[in-house]
């Protein structure tokens, strides 16, 4: 009874795991709007600065007055007493689109956000639904997820960037090397980092690469 209650619990998760990565597919709203439906880049920031800017005080009420409320239904445990995985996902996206054709191309922003944020979905439903090596210096993560998610973030840098216009063999690289290296941390300073620092260290790679003359375009 045990085993069937143990694997039943894993389906359970593994299936909840599917439904929170699906969220991630929202990520695709940006390039959408600005290179197929044509929206200018300030309309898109803004936009994002107004979805924050209403998540916001959403997520104070939730934390500070209403533990209780059905908002809770949509966070994992983890973060039940934190700032939740939609506030810091946006978060995230603001930063790295308000800088974008400012410090570096819109380009690298969109594949900053989309190939970190689809990368590490690969990672975790790879992880959870097949995983059984466990990651060295990691207690929760697996050499499976971990393949999965660094291959995965490439694969998807490179498709988007040729479906966009702009291919590139050397920029998938920089969010590739980004994920590979920090996902073998766990105890950044929010227990969800990887949401804000993933994208955030991309950029930032890129402009400093920039700067020294590197050519990004190969």
């Amino acid at each position: 009874m045990t085993d069937t209650n143990t694997q039943i619990s894993d389906d359970f998760r593994f299936i909840n795991e599917i439904y929170r990565k699906s969220v991630h597919l929202s990520v695709l709203l940006i390039p959408l709007t600005y290179h197929w439906l044509k929206f200018d880049l300030w309309v898109i920031q803004m936009t994002l600065v107004g979805i924050l800017l209403i998540l916001i005080p959403i997520e104070i009420y939730r934390l500070k007055f209403n533990p209780s409320t059905w908002i809770n239904n949509l966070t994992r445990q983890a973060e039940k007493t934190e700032p939740a995985n939609y506030v810091l996902t946006t978060t995230g996206w603001v930063i790295v689109m308000l800088g974008a054709n400012l410090f570096y191309p819109i380009e690298i922003a969109e594949l900053a956000i989309v190939s970190t944020h689809l990368g590490d979905s690969a990672a975790a439903l790879i992880g959870r639904g097949i995983g059984k090596r466990k990651l060295p210096f990691t207690e929760r993560k697996t050499i499976e997820g971990y393949i999965a998610g660094v291959v995965g973030t490439y694969l998807i840098g490179f498709i988007f960037l040729i479906l966009i216009g702009n291919p590139s063999i050397f920029l998938p690289l920089l969010p590739t090397l980004v994920l590979g290296i920090f996902d073998f941390f766990e105890d950044l300073p929010y227990w969800a980092a990887d949401n804000i620092f993933h994208p955030i260290l991309t950029v930032f790679l890129a402009f400093f690469m920039g700067i020294f003359g590197f050519n990004l375009y190969t």
